[in-house]
């Protein structure tokens, strides 16, 4: 049951693109001439389906296909989803409230949303086949959406599931994430992102990144936040003919040892969306939610209500019955301040309506970074 190589990945996430249009079999299938990817699934009899998209302005177009193996892939089935290349898309993901995913844990409602509108063709599709190895594979809102699907599949026991994501956005909470790597186990979950584009650091809090555990795939491109950083085509240039042993592997580490650090030393490190600094503030955000929901009894994030009003009451509430993790907190909204480029307001108090600013300021930011970053890399 082996995994796809890297550029086989990365071109199946390049050439799903082509599918927006619900295009005609034989263009599918001369389109992935040009990605080396003919002889590997029978791309002339892939089935397309269409999702809807879009908080606002709901759109309905083609978002995925199901092709099934040849040759040595035989008996196997990719399933890819296209990132987003269109205004109403980016409505989706700036829709950050909480819903029961495909396992019941909770996940971003956009993403889920559109994942809903097009589950029923994907259930159409696996009807009747029964693959040895299922590879869910996306890029951008893509890999969003292919990770459902690897939840919905793996939840259902359809066959053994292998998820490849590029530049993904984090699409569910951290129970979600603990559950999906258990079930298709670490060796199986392919993230592949570069440091620097803006949308694989988005929704910021409470969601994380599957893995939740185990090495990823960084690759390097610089401290700055780069909007070139999130094409498709420049992760293909990333990852050239590398096997996944070979690409950059990062190997996640402790948690609390990482945040305390930085938390202790950040005077003057933190930069001004600076993406390194950005992926501190994430992980203090993670560890200092993990200590709010250990002190703070009776509380959990729940589906229902926005996210933000929920983290704010959570922390502060987390805050007032413990004094280290008000301190921790006070100075991380320190350094959100920094990396923002705001001057601190004199003598704030941190009450759960001055926090839910703070975060929106931040959350603000950082969506409108990954939209510009959309607007450049949807260009493959």
């Amino acid at each position: 049951m082996s995994s796809l190589s890297p550029k086989q990945a990365a071109g199946i996430a390049t050439h799903v693109y082509t599918a927006r249009d619900m295009v005609a079999p034989d263009v599918l299938q001369l389109s992935a001439d040009g990605l080396e990817l003919n002889g590997v699934f029978d791309f002339k009899a892939a089935q397309q389906a269409t999702g809807t998209s879009g908080a606002l302005a709901r759109k309905t177009t083609g978002f995925t296909y199901g092709a099934e193996g040849m040759g040595t892939r035989q008996g196997e089935v990719v399933l890819a989803f296209r990132g987003t290349d269109i205004m109403q898309d980016w409505l989706t993901d700036g829709n950050c409230g909480l819903q029961q995913g495909p396992s019941a844990w909770l996940v971003h409602a956009g993403f889920n949303e559109t994942f809903k509108s097009l589950r029923e063709g994907l259930d159409r599709y696996m009807r009747g086949r029964k693959p040895s190895v299922i590879h869910c594979v996306g890029h951008s809102l893509g890999g969003a959406l292919a990770t459902l699907a690897a939840d919905h599949l793996s939840q259902a026991g359809v066959g053994g599931v292998k998820l490849y994501t590029f530049g993904s956005p984090r699409v569910g909470v951290a129970g979600f994430t603990r559950n999906l790597t258990s079930k298709l186990g670490v060796e199986n979950i392919h993230r592949v992102y570069h440091l620097a584009d803006p949308v694989s650091m988005v929704p910021i809090f409470p969601f994380a990144h599957a893995p939740d555990d185990g090495p990823v795939c960084q690759l390097p491109w610089g401290s700055s936040f780069s909007f070139d950083a999130h094409k498709m085509a420049h992760y293909r240039q990333s990852i050239g003919d590398a096997s996944w042993t070979g690409l950059r592997r990062v190997q996640q580490t402790s948690l609390e040892r990482d945040v305390q650090a930085w938390l202790k030393n950040a005077n003057g490190s933190v930069l001004m969306l600076s993406a390194t600094s950005l992926q501190m503030i994430s992980k203090a955000m993670q560890y200092l939610l993990a200590k709010a929901l250990g002190v703070a009894a009776g509380t959990v994030v729940v589906a229902g209500m926005t996210v933000l009003d929920q983290i704010a009451g959570l922390l502060v509430s987390g805050a007032n019955a413990c004094k280290a993790l008000g301190d921790s907190l006070n100075s991380l909204i320190v350094q959100i301040f920094r990396f923002l480029g705001r001057p601190l307001p004199s003598a704030a108090n941190v009450t759960v309506a001055f926090l839910r600013w703070v975060l929106e300021l931040l959350s603000t930011t950082v969506i409108n970074l990954a939209r510009r970053a959309i607007d450049v890399g949807m260009r493959l």
